[in-house]
């Protein structure tokens, strides 16, 4: 088995979803001097639909709930669709992996 084969393989989604979520996770979500994640901001836009997602999000791995209702409404919906997204993810890698060990034996 070719290591080229599994690492061309790689669903680099897979890798983006989790390690977003750690670095919000990490992230003080109380600061708005730290880093963001927010490509507008960055580029000098100040409004945008999705400020205060990445807050919200922040604050419900920390268990706070109404704080992230009061970020951002959707953060509370968008946490699940992530964490669906990533086993959907790994699902499909998983998969992708073994047709291509069974590929080769």
């Amino acid at each position: 088995m070719s290591v080229k084969a599994y690492i061309q393989r790689i669903n680099y989604e897979l890798i983006i979803w989790p390690t977003a979520l750690i670095l919000l996770f990490l992230m003080d979500p109380y600061s708005d001097n730290g880093p963001g994640f927010c490509m507008l901001k960055r580029i000098g836009i100040t409004w945008c639909p999705g400020c205060g997602m990445g807050h919200s999000i922040s604050f419900l791995l920390h268990g706070q709930w109404k704080a992230s209702l009061q970020a951002h409404f959707l953060g509370p919906f968008a946490l699940p669709l992530l964490t669906y997204r990533i086993f959907q993810l790994g699902r499909a890698q998983w998969q992708s992996f073994a047709e291509l060990k069974n590929h080769y034996t």
